[in-house]
């Protein structure tokens, strides 16, 4: 990095691709502050960080999602109850997929990796899914834990209100995603 009166100045990037078999070998520079690359030929990606999605209402509602996750497999765990099993495969399943979404995201890869499906109703259905899944998590989970008498039924009762706290997460953006589906260029 080089600094001119004290305003650090970005490099730019260079990124170099090896060959295996009977590539190219192709190394494209990225100056700061100029959109990425893109190639009209199949299989040709270029990833870029993009941290800053972290910082847009679905970036900081996906974040929320991971930590309401981690809370209910933290007050959840062990299993002892066979609601509880249910609750926790719902809840680390969705971790998982959440992970790939802020993965996918971060690399831009839904910006530069043609699927032949659009990312965004992908992610959309994904949504729905996982909505109706915690909805079903936390209701089992509270039906299980409510009722009972045992030194683990507070953070068992704690893991199914941050279960509804991450249903209302989920269900929320859900309907944003669905707005921008709806609003999607066919």
């Amino acid at each position: 990095m080089e600094h001119e009166n004290g305003i650090r100045k970005q490099q730019p990037a260079t990124i170099t691709v090896y060959p295996q078999h009977q590539q190219v070998i192709t190394t494209v520079t990225v100056h700061p502050n100029e959109p990425p690359p893109v190639s009209t030929d199949p299989g040709v990606t270029y990833v870029q960080l993009n941290p800053g999605y972290f910082t847009t209402f679905s970036g900081i509602l996906k974040l929320i999602e991971i930590l309401f996750a981690v809370i209910c497999m933290s007050c959840a765990s062990p299993a002892w109850k066979p609601g509880t099993s249910w609750f926790l495969f719902v809840v680390v399943i969705c971790f998982i997929l959440t992970l790939f979404w802020i993965f996918a995201h971060l690399l831009s890869l839904v910006n530069s990796l043609k699927i032949g499906a659009s990312w965004l109703s992908i992610e959309y259905g994904y949504n729905v899914v996982a909505s109706i899944l915690y909805f079903t998590a936390f209701i089992v989970q509270l039906a299980v834990w409510a009722p009972a008498s045992s030194y683990f039924t507070n953070s068992n009762v704690a893991a199914g209100v941050f279960a509804l706290f991450n249903f209302v997460v989920y269900a929320f953006a859900t309907f944003l995603l669905h707005r921008e589906v709806k609003n999607q260029p066919k």
